[in-house]
């Protein structure tokens, strides 16, 4: 707790805002009216919201990715992979491996957005240079 000169002792944490400049210590020690027992438990039920809220937010991923599938790719794929879409659908997260596959591309294409990028880019410029030459055969014809 800070002591008297109103300056935080070690071992307290201490917040500070930046816009406004207050500061709040709280102090190493339980207060008076607070068991450390009391401040476990908080951290214990804290823990236990947070890992109740994980699954909800993977499945909440999970629907998204699925939500928009409208058009069928056929794909072959090696032993290793095939075995790691059946290990999503046994473990029970996809319904099957139309599906896992499907969350493993659009996590594929969301990881490598960057390449996608600079690739749409230079489509971009192929269509322009496509152009320009039907412009020149046309203009020579």
């Amino acid at each position: 707790m800070s002591n008297e000169t109103g300056r935080p002792q070690e071992g307290d944490v201490v917040i500070e805002s930046k816009g406004t400049g207050s500061i709040t210590v709280i102090p190493s020690t339980p207060g008076p009216t607070k068991k450390a027992s009391d401040s476990i438990e908080e951290i214990v039920s804290s823990a236990r919201e947070l890992a109740s809220k994980i699954p909800d937010s993977i499945s909440k991923a999970i629907e998204r990715a699925l939500s928009a599938r409208e058009h069928v790719v056929m794909v072959r794929v090696n032993d290793e992979a095939l075995q790691k879409l059946d290990h999503l659908v046994q473990a029970g997260i996809f319904k099957s491996r139309s599906e896992s596959a499907a969350f493993l591309i659009s996590e594929g294409i969301k990881a490598q957005e960057p390449l996608f990028e600079r690739i749409k880019l230079k489509i971009a410029e192929i269509e322009r240079l496509r152009a320009e030459l039907r412009n020149i055969v046309s203009e020579e014809i």
